[in-house]
């Protein structure tokens, strides 16, 4: 074969190629990252649509709150503008997004308790479920959702009046047929997003205890790809007072339910957990200082850090407009906090996956109680309950129960008080009838230290900016045309090389 005829097969062999090679790395690109991506990962804010200090402040996972009652305005009519556009904020910021499904319309509650409408059953979260996973599932043009949280909190915040009214409606049963659909809904959607269940925010150990516990010894912990809490004691993370459980001793004791099940690698999430330095949107909420603020967060970080269980901390709350008590950044300026949690992040930009052998929890011994909580005999909002202990450190399985059981009556429970901010929009509804938890006693914190500098922003031209950007700005049909194109180009090399050699056969018989 003539030399020029090889160098012209070589030159446009190595075209093609490239040619290919580029496009099958956009498409590449444009695929939804798995989640186990970004696994490592641990910071995040909770927030009431997407903030643009989040962004600023170097976190890779934000948690977006909209309503159900928002979305779904009525029966099979939804109204997805304000999530679309939150999930679009962050894929193109490069920060992960978990969605809690949450807070259902009335039309959607059919689960009943003291003759209250209060929970949507397992058919409506699944058809809710199945509908916001295809739709931000990364391959509908609507961006990709890395999480999902089946419900927020009010699977655990109803107030009845009473204990002997409220504790029935706490009870796991309602909530874990419910889990069950709207995780197999989500998977059958978005096979790479992790799907977690609610949540629980009474900090009080009998109740995480016996909850988790029914959940697992019914065979519903299969169903969460983390377990999830909120903490919100109002006071020192660092102490167990009574049946308020340290950050620690939640963490542990949901932790040892796991193990005790078999499932002890699962990790644990806390979703929400913050202080507030000022009464603004908090009711009668405990305020405490700048200084104990940052302290308090701090120790919840080392805590999780060296946990080997706990995987993801996201702190309640930073808003651009500063209309929050716990809010970290308010138009003044930076708290301590903040910049606490900066050079935080920059010592610790990772804190490992996979979890250590089991812990034993260490609970503060609380008094002996009486066998049953007793009610108050008239409806005022301050039960008089007696005190209980902390849980065994790790519970043995037992048999599903027929009926979820009670958990004992807290004394810190003051239904009253509320224990975070309102919602930020118009279809916020206060937890006013939720019970909130009094701040536990204080004591000392352990963690001290120095930290490096702060995290820079990379600003827009960041390689991971642009990674995250050019998803967006293609959308799931730029990446069927990129597919095609791809799959053209592999055509257009098979077919010039053919006509390559062809011609050199053909110039080889003629002589030349």
């Amino acid at each position: 074969m003539a030399g020029g005829a090889v160098r012209r097969i070589h030159r446009a062999a190595v075209l093609s190629a490239a040619l290919l090679l580029s496009l099958l790395g956009i498409a590449v690109i444009q695929a939804p990252t798995p989640a186990s991506a970004a696994i490592l990962n641990p910071y995040g804010f909770s927030v009431w649509g997407y903030q643009n200090r989040v962004t600023a402040s170097g976190v890779k996972w934000v948690r977006l709150q909209r309503d159900w009652s928002s979305i779904e305005t009525s029966p099979g009519v939804y109204n997805f503008s304000g999530l679309d556009q939150d999930v679009a904020r962050a894929n193109a910021a490069g920060v992960n997004a978990t969605v809690p499904l949450q807070d259902a319309p009335g039309f959607r509650l059919t689960q009943v308790c003291n003759g209250v409408n209060l929970f949507p059953g397992p058919n409506e979260m699944s058809t809710f479920a199945s509908v916001v996973a295809a739709r931000y599932n990364g391959r509908s043009g609507h961006g990709y959702v890395a999480s999902f949280e089946i419900g927020n909190e009010e699977y655990d915040g109803y107030w009845g009046g009473s204990w002997a009214n409220t504790l029935p409606c706490r009870a796991a049963n309602y909530y874990g047929p419910v889990l069950r659909a709207g995780y197999e809904a989500v998977k059958a959607q978005s096979p790479n997003a992790l799907v977690g269940m609610f949540g629980m925010w009474w900090v009080d150990t009998n109740h995480v205890q016996t909850y988790i516990t029914w959940l697992y010894a019914n065979g519903y912990g299969r169903y969460m790809d983390f377990a999830n809490f909120h903490y919100y004691p109002g006071g020192n993370p660092a102490v167990t007072s009574g049946s308020t459980p340290s950050f620690d001793l939640e963490w542990k004791t949901i932790h040892a339910v796991q193990v005790a099940y078999g499932d002890g690698a699962k990790p644990v999430w806390c979703t929400e957990t913050g202080w507030a330095v000022s009464s603004v949107n908090q009711g009668s909420n405990p305020v405490v200082t700048l200084a104990q603020q940052s302290q308090y967060l701090q120790y919840v970080l080392d805590s999780s850090r060296n946990s080997g269980v706990m995987q993801r901390v996201f702190i309640y709350m930073i808003s651009d407009t500063g209309y929050d008590g716990m809010n970290l950044y308010p138009p003044s300026g930076p708290l301590p906090s903040y910049n606490m949690l900066e050079s935080y992040m920059a010592q610790y930009p990772t804190w490992g996956a996979a979890p250590s052998p089991t812990p034993t929890p260490t609970p503060t011994p609380a008094p002996t109680p009486t066998p049953t909580p007793a009610p108050t005999p008239t409806p005022t909002p301050a039960p008089t309950a007696a005190p209980t202990p902390t849980p065994t450190p790790t519970p043995t399985p037992t048999a599903a129960p027929t009926t979820s059981p009670a958990p004992t009556a807290s004394p810190s429970a003051n239904p009253g008080q509320t224990r975070k901010a309102s919602k930020a929009y118009p279809s916020a509804k206060p937890s006013g009838n939720a019970t909130a938890l009094q701040p536990s006693s204080s004591g000392s914190l352990n963690a001290t230290g120095t930290f490096s500098a702060e995290v820079k922003n990379p600003g827009p031209f960041g390689l991971g900016h642009l990674i995250a950007v050019i998803p967006n700005a293609i959308g799931s049909a730029g990446m069927m045309v990129i597919l095609w194109l791809s799959l053209g180009a592999l055509f257009w090399v098979v077919l010039r090389v053919l006509t390559l050699l062809s011609v050199a056969r053909r110039r080889r018989a003629a002589g030349f």
